[in-house]
């Protein structure tokens, strides 16, 4: 008896080892994986903050020389607002609006990366053949066509980061690409405000779009399209749950084939890590069905307001599989898009979360991503996320399109003097990213409402210094308070883009991600088209061009409003998304 006691015990501690061995070599791959991932995933926002960089300065290079611009087609200064900052920009979002909707339903179910290039080549071409234009007609038209870049570029960039970070990182990487906007306005009017009056007003236009294409190139060629809905909680979660079952079946596999004999003979032994596997595999199922949501539920009790469903994780499970997994109904058995329980209006669920590509009827596809498109638009956070965009963007039509000029013309600065005043504008924003970057992730780790509260507030705050750059900075203004009033005025309109856009992507689903941030850049279009359009009138029918822009400013406060309304609903969004995609992983995995 003895002597089988000690041949066990010889045949358990051979067992560890190499389970032990078998762990090491594993934990090592693991190591390696996540480090290449990190890699990749810094070269990715690398290169499309580079991007953006670029192609947000393409946007300004004309703002600095419209006066020089105008004297050369020979327009009045009514002409010279109307064609040169009205018309323009308006048809350069007028084509931008509706490839932003277009590129963005497209990349809920092709490759972003070849998207994306080809998106950039065709706006940058026609940023490139701005530089050999001769009349209003050419330049009218190649701005039209670089809209489609800018327009169509940012969905696609939003849709590729939320798949490439957690929920809780996506302030920060917002912040970062965001941060390129602020980069790219200061970029493209220094470029053309320092080197227009020298070497003429067509020169910025080849300095830019030359970096943009190859960069585009660099793209195709370099990043790989991540899978969607890859980083979402319900699925890392669920990924964690078949790892640890991994590991205890092998560790039961081995155990089992050592102490055989010993367990034949009546005196197999219950292994204490066989408990413990066992025990940490129970844990992790429990966790899988509550979805980690310990967070809300601590703040939430009852039947949620809007569709019923309990922030109790097994009236959760019970409910949400009840109206979403109908295996027996013969249209969902097979079919890519699981949405709802065969046509509930609530979600849109798809094999495109996991990487599963199937071919699809085209009409089934386009019907269901328009009730795809009802659905987004039935969510409180995302209807509020639309709405401050086009507000929120009539005083970036006036920074963009008409605050060099007017600093200029109408405020007696040097066209060095009103650019360096835009430079200041710029440090300012990025410095207003960082903050939303930065203080979104610490506030969503404290309560994933109160980043709704920074980003409102900033917006409505950040009037004030912009008034006051309108209003009482010259050529005779001291440069440590025209610091001061530029930098503070970029801060106060950075704050608000990083969290929102954050925002966007926790209350949408992966396969929606694409045609949410469509329709988010198709409002902020209408802004940035409309707006300098708006102000143009403004500025004919109050007698100038200062009257126009205070008025204009009041965008950012009603902005800053729908941003502080998302706190009320942004909560029980982010919920609704997670219980969503736990559904789907339970119905595929059943």
């Amino acid at each position: 008896q003895n002597n089988g006691d000690d041949d066990s015990s010889i045949s358990n501690n051979g067992g560890n080892d190499t389970t032990s061995s078998s762990g090491g070599n594993s934990s090592q791959v693991d190591n390696h994986s996540m480090a290449e991932q990190q890699r990749r995933r810094r070269w990715a926002v690398s290169l499309y903050t580079l991007t953006t960089i670029l192609l947000f300065a393409d946007q300004n290079l004309l703002s600095p020389n419209l006066s020089a611009i105008a004297d050369e087609f020979q327009f009045d200064d009514l002409e010279r607002d109307k064609k040169l900052g009205g018309d323009i920009a308006l048809a350069f979002w007028i084509l931008g609006a509706p490839a932003s909707f277009l590129i963005g339903c497209l990349a809920d179910q092709t490759d972003r990366s070849v998207l994306f290039a080809i998106t950039v080549a065709i706006g940058e071409g026609a940023c490139l053949a701005t530089y050999f234009s001769t009349t209003y007609a050419q330049l009218y038209a190649c701005r039209a066509i670089t809209g489609f870049s800018v327009g169509g570029a940012l969905p696609l960039i939003y849709s590729v980061l939320g798949d490439l970070f957690v929920a809780g990182e996506r302030h920060g990487v917002s912040a970062v690409v965001g941060i390129g906007t602020g980069v790219g306005i200061g970029l493209g009017q220094g470029v053309a405000g320092f080197l227009g009056p020298t070497f003429g007003w067509r020169m910025p236009f080849l300095i830019v779009s030359i970096p943009a294409l190859l960069c585009a190139a660099l793209v195709v060629m370099t990043i790989e399209d991540p899978p969607r809905g890859g980083m979402e909680e319900a699925v890392v979660t669920q990924q964690s749950l078949l790892q640890h079952q991994a590991t205890f079946e092998e560790a039961n596999f081995v155990e089992g084939s050592e102490g055989a004999a010993t367990a034949n003979e009546g005196n197999y032994k219950t292994s204490p890590s066989s408990t413990s596997s066992e025990s940490s595999c129970v844990e992790l199922t429990s966790a899988q069905s509550g979805l980690n949501l310990a967070n809300i539920d601590h703040q939430n009790s009852g039947e949620h307001a809007a569709d019923g469903i309990s922030f109790d994780s097994k009236k959760n499970d019970t409910k949400m599989r009840n109206r979403y997994s109908n295996k027996s109904s013969e249209n969902c058995g097979q079919n890519e898009d699981v949405y709802g329980a065969c046509g509930s209006e609530e979600y849109l669920l798809s094999d495109h979360s996991t990487g599963v590509e199937e071919n699809h009827n085209s009409y089934n596809s386009w019907t269901v991503r328009l009730r795809s498109f009802f659905s987004l638009m039935s969510t409180p956070s995302v209807l509020l996320a639309m709405g401050q965009g086009a507000p929120g963007c009539v005083p970036w039509g006036i920074i963009n399109t008409y605050l060099n000029d007017y600093l200029a013309e109408d405020r007696g600065m040097t066209v060095e003097e009103a650019t360096f005043v835009i430079l200041a504008f710029g440090v300012g924003n990025m410095l207003g990213m960082l903050i939303g970057g930065s203080g979104g992730n610490y506030l969503y780790a404290i309560d994933r409402r109160y980043p709704a509260l920074l980003a409102g507030s900033t917006a409505i705050l950040g009037c004030i210094p912009f008034y006051f750059l309108i209003n009482n900075l010259s050529s005779s203004t001291p440069v440590w308070s025209t610091l001061f009033i530029s930098v503070s005025s970029g801060i106060g309109s950075g704050v608000t883009g990083p969290i929102i856009k954050a925002t966007l992507q926790n209350v949408t689903l992966p396969t929606q991600r694409g045609q949410a941030f469509a329709v988010f850049n198709t409002f902020d279009d209408f802004g940035r088209g409309l707006g300098p359009v708006f102000v143009a009138m403004l500025i004919a029918n109050l007698g100038g061009r200062t009257p126009a822009f205070n008025v204009g400013v009041l965008g950012w406060v009603v902005c800053g409003i729908f941003n502080l309304l998302v706190f009320f609903f942004v909560e029980r969004d982010e919920h609704n998304v997670q219980v969503a995609l736990m559904v789907e992983n339970s119905v595929r995995g059943a």
